[in-house]
């Protein structure tokens, strides 16, 4: 009976392992898809500043 109880904490233990490391890597594809829509954006404004500021030559 105690076998059989360790063995299903273990196997509960092992659940939540794999959980805890499937939030942690969507966790960092989410801050990387954040990181790059920035990325984006700032580089769509960059594209601008040329229009928005003409030389004076």
């Amino acid at each position: 009976m105690l076998t059989e109880l360790v063995n299903a904490r273990q196997a509960e233990l092992r659940v939540q392992e794999t959980q805890i490391a499937h939030r942690m890597a969507w966790s960092q594809i989410v801050r990387v898809e954040r990181l790059e829509r920035a990325l984006r954006i700032a580089r769509g404004r960059l594209q601008l500043l040329p229009t928005l500021f003409p030389k004076a030559n």
